[in-house]
C-alpha cells in the first residue's frame, strides 16, 4: 500500500493539512464553520458508504469550538480525508478553498449538518457514469428539528430520469427551481468540467443561488436518482424568529440571478419556464414579510410599514403577482394583500399565519438558512 504523505501548504489564507497520493474518483467537499455538534455524523456518512473511491475535504471555516480537533481525528484516521482551513467564517469561501485542491473526477457537496443515506455514492455515480451526466441530483429527505427534539421529516423526490440536451434539461429544471433544489449545491454530484468552467470563481464566495446559477447555465446531461437519499437537517424556526435585515436583498437578489439564468435559456418570455422563478420569488416573499411582521425586533411601526411597502412595490413582487394569478389559491391568505399593496393587510396575513401556526410553503429555503 502506498504510504501516506503529509505536508504543508500556505497560499492566500488557505493551509492544506494533509495530501492523500491517490487520484480519486469523486471529491466530497464539505465546509464546515462550528460544526462540533454534527461534523462527525456527516464524515462518518461519507466515509462508510459502500463507495470508496474518494477523498473527502473538509474546509474549517475559523471554527472556535472544537471542529478542527474533530477533522484531525478522522485525518489521522483515514487516508481519504484531508483538511483545509480558511481565515473566515464564510462557508462559501470554505467550499471554494476545498474545490481548489479536490482532484476527484467528479465532485460532491455536503452540508455539515447533513448526512448521506446508505448507498447514495453508489447510485450517484452509477447513474453519472451511465448517462455521461454533468450534474447528478438526489432524492432530498428534509428533517426538521422540533424544540422538543423530535424531526419531522419531509421528502423532496422525482422519479429517475435523464435528460440529454440543453432544451430538455432547462423544461424539466422547473420543478427543481420552485421547491429550491436548484438553489443549493449541497447533495449534487457534478463532473469536475462544470465547476471548472464557471466564468466567474469568486461567484463560488458569493452565496448558493449565485453559484448554482454558475453551474447549471450550460448544463446539457442531468440525471436524477430516486432512491438516492441525502439528508437535510434545518433547525426549527423559533416561533419569534430574529429579524434578519437583508433577508428581501437576498431575496431579490436571487430573483435576478435565476432571471438572469432563464433569460441566458432564452425562456424569459416563455410564461410556463418563468413561472417556476415567479412562484419561487413569492413565497420567498411571503417570508421576508412574516419575518418583518411577526419577529422579534425592535423597529418601529413606521419602519415595518415602511419595509413592507418597499417590499409590495418592488418590480420583482409585481411581475410575479401577474405571473401567478391564476394560481393564486395556493399563496392562502398572503396573495391578496401583496396584490393590493395593502401593508396593514399583510400584517394581519402575517399574525394570522403566526397565532395558527399554519405553514403555507412546502419548503422552507434551506440555501437562505445556509448562507
Amino acid at each position: 500500500m502506498t504510504k501516506d504523505i503529509k505536508c504543508s501548504v500556505s497560499n492566500g489564507g488557505i493551509s492544506l493539512v494533509r495530501r492523500a497520493p491517490k487520484r480519486p474518483c469523486v471529491s466530497v467537499v464539505l465546509a464546515a464553520h462550528n460544526a462540533g455538534e454534527h461534523l462527525t455524523r456527516a464524515i462518518e456518512s461519507v466515509l462508510n458508504q459502500d463507495y470508496e473511491d474518494l477523498e473527502l475535504i473538509v474546509a474549517n471555516c475559523a471554527s472556535s469550538d472544537r471542529t478542527a480537533s474533530v477533522c484531525e481525528r478522522f485525518v489521522d484516521r483515514d487516508i481519504r480525508v484531508e483538511a483545509v482551513s480558511v481565515d473566515n467564517n464564510s462557508m462559501s469561501c470554505g467550499r471554494a478553498a476545498a474545490c481548489s485542491v479536490a482532484r476527484g473526477r467528479y465532485l460532491l457537496f455536503v452540508g455539515q449538518d447533513d448526512w448521506l443515506g446508505a448507498g447514495f455514492l453508489d447510485a450517484m455515480v452509477a447513474a453519472a457514469r451511465e448517462h455521461d451526466a454533468q450534474m447528478v441530483t438526489p432524492e432530498f429527505s428534509v428533517d426538521t428539528e422540533q424544540a422538543d427534539g423530535s424531526r419531522v421529516f419531509a421528502t423532496l423526490s422525482h422519479e429517475s430520469c435523464f435528460w440529454d440536451g440543453a432544451e430538455a434539461f432547462h423544461q424539466g429544471a422547473a420543478p427543481f427551481v420552485e421547491n429550491g433544489v436548484l438553489a443549493f449545491a449541497a447533495g449534487k454530484l457534478f463532473a469536475r468540467e462544470c465547476i471548472e468552467a464557471m466564468a466567474e470563481l469568486p461567484d463560488m464566495c458569493h452565496n448558493e443561488v449565485s453559484f448554482m446559477t454558475g453551474c447549471v447555465r450550460d448544463l446539457e446531461r442531468v440525471a436524477v436518482v430516486e432512491g438516492a437519499r441525502y439528508h437535510l437537517l434545518q433547525p426549527s424556526t423559533p416561533a419569534h424568529a430574529a429579524f434578519d435585515p437583508g433577508m428581501f436583498a437576498r431575496c431579490q437578489e436571487d430573483y435576478r440571478r435565476l432571471r438572469d439564468l432563464y433569460e441566458y435559456w432564452g425562456l424569459l418570455d416563455d410564461a410556463a419556464a418563468m413561472s417556476a422563478v415567479h412562484r419561487r420569488y413569492l413565497r420567498e416573499l411571503i417570508r421576508c414579510i412574516e419575518n418583518v411582521c411577526a419577529s422579534s425586533n425592535r423597529l418601529s411601526a413606521a419602519e415595518r410599514r415602511d419595509r413592507v411597502q418597499d417590499m409590495l412595490d418592488a418590480a420583482p413582487t409585481r411581475e410575479a403577482i401577474e405571473a401567478v394569478k391564476e394560481s393564486s389559491h395556493e399563496f392562502g391568505i398572503m396573495y391578496a394583500p401583496i396584490a393590493r399593496r395593502s401593508v396593514m393587510a399583510c400584517f394581519m396575513g402575517a399574525r394570522i399565519q403566526d397565532i395558527v401556526g399554519r405553514a403555507l410553503l412546502p419548503f422552507v429555503s434551506y440555501a437562505e438558512a445556509r448562507l
